[in-house]
């Protein structure tokens, strides 16, 4: 086992902080979607992480460790529930100005460098620790799939619900 630290310090408050502010900011902007929406998408942003991270944090990749040491601990739970606003905006601001058409090319790229920007703060506040050559770069493709994934789940989403209240 690694262990980068093992104090209560940067890495935890960075989470902490984050968190509070983005969760913060879903009670105090205008609501668009419906609870059962809204706690989906946080959900999904959830699950996202914890998939993506646990899928190339671990052997036989093992690229990066998340917080204070190779091993599972009870703030890398709450870094997977700090990633839920990050989906739910991606979707509220895809919502918000209307993104349609060949402009969520545009929108997907503009989420990708905010992500990028978001996980190199990350790794200065100690969240994130590379290895075996893992470098921010290879995180691009990642954020491009998966948050055109995002977009597609929620326009399926949104889609069966128009069904249904057209069939009501």
């Amino acid at each position: 086992m690694i262990i980068y630290d093992n104090q209560f310090n940067e890495n935890e408050w960075f989470i902490i902080i984050v968190s509070v502010v983005m969760y913060t900011l879903i009670f105090l902007l205008p609501k668009k979607f419906s609870l059962g929406t809204s706690i989906t998408l946080l959900l999904l942003g959830f699950y996202i992480g914890l998939l993506s991270d646990h899928s190339i944090s671990i052997p036989p990749f093992d690229f990066y460790d998340v917080n204070d040491n190779s091993k599972y601990e009870v703030f890398d739970i709450l870094t997977y529930v700090m990633y839920g606003p990050f989906g739910y905006f991606l979707i509220y601001f895809y919502e918000h100005f209307k993104i349609r058409g060949y402009k969520t090319i545009f929108y997907i790229i503009v989420w990708t460098f905010f992500a990028i920007i978001l996980e190199y703060v990350g790794t200065k506040f100690g969240i994130f620790h590379y290895k075996q050559g893992y470098r921010l770069a290879f995180s691009v493709p990642i954020y491009v799939g998966l948050q055109s994934l995002t977009i597609f789940y929620y326009v399926i989403l949104k889609n069966k619900a128009n069904q249904t209240n057209q069939k009501e």
